[in-house]
């Protein structure tokens, strides 16, 4: 290995020395008692002789979110995520209370030990002081021969050992980042003992603690959202060591408002019972939580299965937290666990009753027993490692869950999509992506049919995060996919239904048609871009057939419909969702799986317009098709990553480090105070509009979608304020009397209250407010050419986008984003592209994935 330097030598010898010079210690705290309670006892007898149990010690990090302990953040390279403070691997004697320190780093971090099946060697993921990354290492049980396993510029975590003596692992290979976050995901990995490692999962977030099943699946934390809320989803799902059979496990259909993050689970021997973490909602820091068992014989969606055991604590409710919840479950029979809070070490029984027996000086995670056990059955592979697909069996896509008024027979087509990773994000909102809807771009991949019993049999991509769009025979949309599938190279998987409940089993008890024939390729759809930019793709659309009607010489029905700049986006992709004619998810207030035609184009008034039946626009096939597929894969507006811009600073006239950073936005502009400290915008606007605009009558027509963490604020119109035509923004048009060349919008109520007529805001285009706002506008014009922002000609990709692409490999390290052209669209195709899975050549492999050294 390339990093394997003799560093890792002088790291061998500094854990023998910690073993041997610091020898067994006298347990800290309040809990050296050498006596044994009755709750120790019991942990003593469930460990069958053995006595020892590790653990690491180290800081609590900083981010609030369970997740971001790793990697750097993405507006800041140096910016490392882990705990601050150095950190310890112990070894206790459960008996004695006597603690040895295995290896001790002042400056460096330790985190997720494991035993091997033997009892003699630990596993466990190690940051080194005065590094950067975390990689995988061994050590034996009485601290000597410290190994390194991987290395790379990337994190590896939470390891376990596999019964053929390959390690299962999350890690930052997937070169990724959090769709909804700053900082980079982990997704499972697998690594041989030649040290090969693959890749065994496409999900575009992370993946955390697997552990192996007495079946010889594998156990793990999948979070997921597919056109569904962020902070929601994160079941349990188990999968074959090779990466195949990925299946839920509890939890992807969770009720609304009793989402938990579930995650540490592990199976409790001699039961078919497991033993897991709840954390609060989106989980708080270390996984700190509620710990439960739950079994796997109701289903996955069973309410009543979870019970939970250890006694009830308050503490953070999905964000921050950590010292106050429970963490690390590891059961040592059905009746008696380890478990970590805070600084402590402790012993659980199923009946709630806890006892300390060690307290450390930081914070305690991970607890193991060391003790020889038996390995689990072996799954043989299922993946051929020379293949670039798989296959997937759909019995009766008309079956399943919210599928009410589907007939049978309906669905003629399925539309494949797939959801794509980001190499990199600023935000926890969807930003520029869309209007509170999805955080990700999607890929149209084609359509494969259906028969006429319902079933499909088709060829996939392998190791591609693919979901479908049921499609009836003028290939409308009848029901859409909120969760994700994959297949493995060779792989063949199936699934009952659409959305079925997981212990269904096919309605129907013959052959299924689709199954009689060969699998069927996936059809691309002819002239339509498999990544749909609404700029690029639909907005001409628009300048084609609406405009003339719709623009702001002319706006019909008060419906702008030009590809004019607002402060995020164009008039027309904010006047289709502020009037509700696009229905798309809602961000973080969707809990998924919509009825049929619940939502998508099937459920967008936007569709019965381009018909003819509106006025005179009728659109090809092809522009209607477009328009149909850029609803049905998100109706995002941006086709490239690189549109991903960082935030706004928090107030006018903070002072901006880099303006690409920071950039000014006409949010911004119209709250600055005007010349010599005159009255704003907003001031003017609260003087001689608000007394009319309130709540109820909002200046301009405002998005109506439900609360949240919305991206574009509840009651503000974006379209107020035209930032490539000034003078025709819609807030001095609106005002402005009909003889002065306005729109006459506004009107004065009497004391009558029953006739109107024009109030005359504006007499005419000299008036002094109506020329601050001009002047204000035309300098935000200004501000925003010297963004570059990806919907203008001149655009250019931040340094963080670049940077990232850089490192991932997909542009030159001696690019200058300010002097070369980057066509950032064939950069984000190179981008994905790196990702797909590539064969590996002239050798068969028990898991598949793009193998990469160690």
């Amino acid at each position: 290995m390339r990093e394997r330097s003799a560093a890792c030598w002088g790291l061998a010898i500094l854990g023998m020395l910690g073993a041997t010079a610091r020898g067994a210690e006298p347990a800290g705290g309040a809990a050296g008692a050498t006596s044994a309670s009755p709750l120790v006892a019991k942990a003593l007898q469930a460990m069958g002789g053995a006595e020892e149990i590790v653990f690491a010690v180290r800081a609590l990090y900083s981010d609030g979110h369970y997740y971001a302990n790793f990697g750097h953040w993405s507006l800041d390279p140096n910016k490392l995520m882990h705990a601050p403070g150095g950190a310890k691997l112990c070894k206790l004697n459960l008996r004695t209370r006597a603690l040895q320190v295995l290896l001790d780093d002042p400056e460096g971090s330790i985190r997720d030990p494991c035993v091997d099946y033997d009892g003699g060697t630990i596993l466990f993921s190690y940051r080194p002081g005065k590094t950067r990354y975390f990689h995988l290492y061994e050590i034996h049980a009485d601290g000597t021969l410290l190994r390194q396993l991987t290395d790379g510029p990337f994190d590896d975590v939470e390891p376990a050992y596999l019964p053929d003596g390959d390690i299962i692992f999350p890690s930052s290979r997937c070169k990724r980042f959090v769709a909804c976050w700053y900082t980079p995901v982990a997704t499972l990995h697998r690594r041989d003992r030649q040290g090969n490692i693959r890749c065994l999962s496409s999900n575009i977030v992370h993946e955390n603690t697997p552990a192996v099943l007495p079946d010889g699946r594998v156990l793990y934390t999948r979070w997921e959202y597919v056109d569904r809320a962020p902070q929601k989803f994160h079941g349990l799902w188990s999968m074959n060591p090779d990466g195949t059979n990925q299946a839920i496990v509890f939890g992807n259909m969770q009720p609304p408002g009793k989402w938990v993050l579930m995650i540490d689970a592990k199976a409790i021997p001699g039961t078919n019972r497991m033993v897991a973490v709840f954390s609060p909602q989106h989980g708080n820091r270390e996984h700190a939580g509620n710990i439960v068992v739950l079994g796997a014989e109701s289903g996955p969606d069973s309410p009543d299965r979870p019970r939970q055991i250890s006694p009830k604590v308050k503490m953070a409710a999905g964000w921050m937290g950590g010292p106050d919840g429970f963490r690390d479950p590891y059961p040592l029979s059905p009746h008696c666990f380890l478990v970590a809070q805070d600084k402590s070490l402790l012993i659980l029984d199923d009946e709630g009753n806890l006892e300390e027996v060690y307290r450390a000086e930081q914070m305690l995670h991970e607890p193991f027993w060391i003790a020889p056990r038996p390995r689990e059955r072996l799954i043989p592979p299922r993946t051929d490692p020379a293949a670039t697909t798989g296959r997937l069996v759909v019995a009766d896509v008309h079956h399943g869950r919210s599928m009410k008024g589907v007939q049978s027979g309906e669905i003629k087509r399925l539309l494949v999509l797939e959801q794509l990773p980001k190499p990199v994000n600023f935000s926890g909102v969807q930003q520029t992506i869309s209007v509170n809807g999805t955080f990700t771009l999607k890929r149209i991949l084609g359509t494969v049919p259906v028969e006429a019993d319902g079933s499909a049999y088709f060829e996939a991509p392998a190791l591609r995060s693919l979901y479908f769009v049921a499609l009836d025979e003028q290939g409308r949309t009848v029901k859409r996919m909120q969760s994700y599938c994959s297949v493995l190279p060779g792989e063949t998987t199936s699934c009952v239904g659409c959305h079925e409940k997981r212990v269904e089993t096919p309605r129907s008890a013959h052959s299924l048609l689709a199954t009689t024939r060969a699998p069927s390729p996936i059809e691309p759809l002819a002239d339509v871009p498999d990544v749909i930019d609404y700029s690029r793709d639909v907005q001409p659309i628009w300048d084609e057939h609406c405009v003339k009607c719709h623009g702001p010489d002319k706006p019909e029905g008060r419906v702008l419909l030009t590809g004019d700049y607002n402060d995020w986006f164009s008039h027309s992709y904010f006047t289709l969702f502020a009037w509700q004619q696009v229905s798309d998810s809602e961000g973080y207030a969707e809990d998924g799986n919509r009825p049929a035609r619940g939502f998508g184009s099937a459920a967008s008034p936007l569709m019965g317009k381009l018909d003819g039946s509106h006025y005179d626009a009728k659109l090809s096939d092809t522009q209607r098709r477009v328009v149909q597929l850029w609803i049905d894969t998100g109706a995002t507006y941006p086709g490239t990553y690189a549109g991903l811009r960082p935030g706004t600073p928090p107030s006018p006239g903070h002072t901006r480090p880099d303006p690409e950073d920071y950039p000014i936005t006409f949010g911004t502009v119209r709250t600055a105070a005007g010349p010599g400290g005159g009255e704003s915008i907003d001031a003017i606007l609260q003087r001689r509009c608000l007394t009319c605009h309130t709540k109820d009558l909002p200046l301009g027509r405002v998005i109506q979608k439900k609360q949240d963490y919305l991206n574009v604020p509840k009651h503000y119109c974006l379209n107020l304020y035209n930032l490539t035509t000034p003078a025709k923004s819609m807030i001095l048009l609106a005002p402005l009397a009909q003889e002065a060349g306005g729109y006459g919008w506004c009107q004065e109520t009497p004391a009558d209250g029953q006739s109107k007529r024009p109030a005359r805001v504006f007499a005419d285009v000299h008036d002094p407010d109506y020329q601050f706002i001009l002047r204000t506008v035309e300098t935000a014009k200004t501000e925003l050419a010297t963004l570059k922002r990806f919907d203008r000609p001149d655009f250019r990709p931040t340094r963080h986008y670049v940077r990232e692409m850089v490192r991932y490999g997909v542009l030159p390290p001696d690019i200058d984003r300010m002097k070369d052209r980057i066509d950032v669209y064939q950069t984000d195709r190179a981008y994905w592209r790196s990702l797909w899975y590539q064969p590996l050549r002239g050798a068969a492999s028990s898991a598949a994935g793009p193998a990469t050294g160690g």
